[in-house]
């Protein structure tokens, strides 16, 4: 059953990838993926998926390939290998019970992959994501739900269903949620994609 669902919620990863020319132009959709046959985990934050998605949003660019993705996603989550990167002390004891992420795709992700990672990242309402960064390039794309996003250099947008914003090689951004979570499909490129993030110096 389980194995259905990921065959099911790649598909429609793909499918999106195809139909968001900012997802497609980004990069390719990788040739090396197999099956990784990895155990679910479960955290707090991963019911809320299936419970409080976020608001989705219509007359949006590929509106229909968005929504697919995200009800593909919703059925997967009790199957799904979540994770949480960040401890108690950096984030605090409430956001680690309403966010969390699952490799679909990557060196360390359900189906394997050493060209690509992509994620799978919720974020209840009213958290703030502090100021983090990466090797690795990165696109976010919106699935569900609303946030403000920050990245040093570049002006707060916020961010709804259908939109999608790059961070650079080692730019530290950041996420605030106000009345509505979010559900993102992020991708990343470039060396170190199964390194985790690691918080920004002050």
């Amino acid at each position: 059953m389980s194995k259905t669902l990921f065959d099911q919620a790649l598909t429609a990863a793909k499918a999106y990838h195809a139909a968001l020319p900012a997802v497609a132009e980004f990069q390719p959709w990788p040739d090396d993926i197999t099956w990784a046959d990895r155990a679910g985990n479960q955290i707090p934050g991963a019911a809320l998926v299936q419970s409080d998605p976020g608001f989705a949003a219509d007359g949006i660019p590929a509106v229909a390939e968005v929504h697919a993705l995200q009800q593909a996603i919703m059925a997967l989550a009790p199957y799904a290998e979540w994770r949480h990167t960040y401890t108690e002390e950096e984030v605090g004891h409430d956001f680690l019970q309403r966010y969390g992420w699952f490799e679909l795709v990557g060196p360390t992700g359900h189906f394997h992959s050493l060209q690509t990672r992509m994620t799978i990242g919720y974020w209840g309402p009213g958290l703030t994501y502090p100021w983090h960064q990466h090797a690795p390039e990165e696109l976010y794309a919106i699935l569900s739900g609303s946030a403000d996003f920050m990245a040093k250099g570049d002006e707060d947008r916020r961010l709804v269903p259908g939109d999608t914003r790059m961070h650079g090689a080692n730019q530290p951004h950041a996420m605030i949620t106000h009345e509505h979570p979010i559900l993102c499909f992020v991708f990343w490129r470039g060396e170190g994609l199964a390194d985790d993030p690691a918080m920004s110096a002050d």
